[in-house]
């Protein structure tokens, strides 16, 4: 795969229809925009503190499930902002979802020759919503296990803290281990669904396929084109780190003015278009269907 000119055609298609840019706008307002993040690790040793000799936070400031007093009134506020904002957040996350699929559809029709538009594409996705919903949704379900059985964890354990008050609790904080071997089981398990909804999203909106067969799919296209599919993960992260670095401060002015917050909405929307052409045309081409190279040239993966 010549990987130079992937990406010298990813960036002629999203410079000629910029109405790519608006796609990836949705898609970044959903929050999954990209690769990028520069998460930072704090690692403590056995011999680095004493965790066995460090005082208990209940014996110095009592249970925190003891003497819980809040307004009802205060509760009821904090439960309806928790509400809405987990509506307007799933409200957000479809649109981006669909419009996700609207950019796979709208780059397989550039390079069909087939002219395209904003709704157009939007409207292709909307005619996937559920399937691209539920290619959404597979990743979150170990996530969804893992929250659903800490807030047990944690319900139980605060279920014996009120009972004994805090003293000589039977269960003791031995019963979060289970949840930690859990999450090292699943956390990795939603990484990989969630490289592969990249490939099953193209599966859906370009093979019309359903869900579990859009994964089944794009697990064998993964399969059969590994090496290159994790040279353009590396190169993506490449690039990312690069324009991050240089827009470490255009990036800090834009956060401090909020006047500027749209222009770096802008910004999110192009590298989401960007990266969302750049594996459309790889999996094109990856799958065998024709690569436009020139006005003038068509050549296939395969020749």
């Amino acid at each position: 795969m010549d990987y130079g000119n992937l990406i010298s055609k990813t960036w002629d298609i999203i410079w000629k229809n910029k109405f790519l840019i608006l796609l990836g706008v949705l898609v970044a307002l959903s929050g999954a925009g990209g690769v990028g993040g520069n998460p930072s690790q704090f690692t403590a040793r056995g011999n680095d503190l004493d965790w066995q000799n460090l005082p208990r936070f209940d014996y110095e400031y009592g249970s925190p499930f003891q003497n819980f007093d809040m307004p009802l009134i205060a509760v009821g506020g904090i439960v309806l902002l928790v509400v809405f904002l987990f509506l307007v957040g799933l409200a957000l996350w479809t649109v981006g979802t669909i419009s996700r699929g609207g950019l796979i559809n709208a780059v397989n029709e550039i390079e069909l020759g087939n002219p395209t538009n904003f709704s157009e594409a939007f409207r292709a996705g909307w005619q996937n919503g559920w399937r691209l919903i539920g290619i959404g949704l597979v990743p979150a379900v170990p996530g969804f296990v893992l929250v659903f059985s800490s807030l047990i964890t944690l319900g139980l354990y605060g279920g014996f803290e009120v009972l004994s008050r805090g003293v000589n609790n039977p269960i003791g904080e031995g019963i979060f281990l289970p949840i930690l071997v859990l999450a090292c089981i699943l956390v990795p398990v939603m990484l990989i669904l969630s490289l592969l909804r990249v490939f099953a999203n193209r599966t859906c909106m370009l093979e019309d396929l359903n869900v579990f067969s859009s994964y089944r799919r794009g697990f064998e296209v993964l399969g059969g084109n590994l090496g290159p599919a994790a040279l353009l993960f590396l190169l993506q992260i490449a690039i990312s780190f690069g324009i991050g670095i240089m827009m470490l401060i255009p990036g800090i002015l834009i956060a401090l003015c909020c006047f500027l917050w749209p222009v770096f909405l802008l910004v999110e929307g192009g590298f989401a278009a960007f990266y969302s052409t750049l594996w459309t045309l790889a999996w094109r081409g990856w799958t065998g269907l024709p690569v436009v190279v020139s006005d003038e040239e068509v050549v296939s993966s395969e020749g």
